[in-house]
């Protein structure tokens, strides 16, 4: 396997040549080798996986238009991507792939662009091709990280792989997401590190976040996380949490938790959430009905990309509920 610096330099000649439009020549010029050794990286690149060569409308996910424009009637949403994806398969794929064609339709718009953590936005991640964004643009996680979730140092490195295929750069978010006492959780909060990284998060202009559904999946093992006594455990149980985003849980009709959750979790509230301009959910499945009800009352979400069973779900809930 190549080693970082290795996998540095493909990236930057893949970037040179299939991004900016430079010859082999003239990037063998830039970084002072010769035009042979340019080929050989390219086709490394391809090897590698840095480059994923594609044939237009190939991959691209079926949309069901008529659920969307369904969705978009009933609910406070700028927009909606529903993914028509085949029953008995398992819809996180699709839903990724159309929720990285959202990100590239929107992040070359953007300067500041947040993410949080979890199987979804690994998809996403995962699907986004090599996209031209803004010269300055930054990308950082708005949420601590899960250990039993992500697979590196909070979550950091996945946000990072995608800042190097897009040419951008991205800032550290170095803090757990969920600690095991209020105490902790206030110490940490101070950190001038965790501080500055919430502060630069509550300024992005682009988000995209998972949505959980209260006690399964990424939600269940937050609360494991926790490590709540029995009478903290019956105080939330009392909220009726149904659902959460960036570990924050809430009730049925959108208000946050307070104590004791909110006191262990080291991430941007809801509340910031609704003042970034545009907050993008992602949820697949339709397990997370409940939990995407409830993150749409929330109001903190401005654009949703679903599966189409979980949106014929949302549509007979709120049929059921009207």
């Amino acid at each position: 396997m190549a080693d970082q610096d290795e996998l540095h330099l493909l990236r930057r000649i893949a970037r040179l040549y299939w991004l900016e439009d430079k010859d082999q020549a003239e990037i063998g010029r830039l970084l002072g080798i010769s035009k042979s050794t340019v080929s050989r990286k390219l086709s490394a690149a391809r090897s590698a996986g840095i480059v994923q060569v594609r044939v237009a409308g190939a991959e691209r996910v079926e949309r069901a238009e008529d659920l969307e424009q369904e969705i978009l009637r009933r609910f406070p949403l700028r927009d909606v991507f529903v993914a028509d994806v085949d029953p008995g398969v398992d819809p996180i794929g699709g839903v990724g792939r159309l929720a990285a064609e959202v990100f590239v339709q929107q992040a070359p718009l953007a300067s500041r662009i947040g993410f949080g953590w979890g199987r979804t936005i690994s998809a996403i991640i995962a699907e986004v091709p090599p996209t031209k964004l803004r010269q300055g643009t930054e990308f950082t996680s708005i949420v601590g990280g899960m250990p039993s979730v992500d697979t590196g140092p909070s979550g950091n490195h996945l946000i990072f792989n995608l800042a190097d295929t897009c040419g951008v750069t991205a800032r550290r978010f170095d803090a757990p997401a969920v600690v095991e006492s209020p105490v902790t959780q206030e110490a940490l909060m101070q950190e001038s590190t965790v501080a500055k990284a919430l502060e630069f998060g509550r300024q992005c202009d682009l988000a995209f976040v998972g949505v959980g559904a209260f006690g399964i999946l990424t939600s269940a093992s937050v609360l494991e996380a926790m490590r709540l006594s029995p009478e903290e455990t019956e105080t939330v149980l009392a909220a009726k949490p149904i659902g959460d985003v960036l570990g924050r849980f809430y009730d049925q009709n959108g208000v946050p938790l307070g104590s004791p959750s909110a006191d262990r979790v080291i991430a941007l509230e809801i509340d910031d959430l609704r003042r970034i301009p545009t907050v993008v959910a992602v949820a697949s499945g339709v397990e997370k009905i409940r939990g995407v009800l409830g993150g749409l009352r929330t109001e903190a979400f401005d654009v949703l990309v679903v599966d189409r069973r979980l949106a014929e779900s949302l549509i007979s809930a709120e049929r059921a509920a009207a």
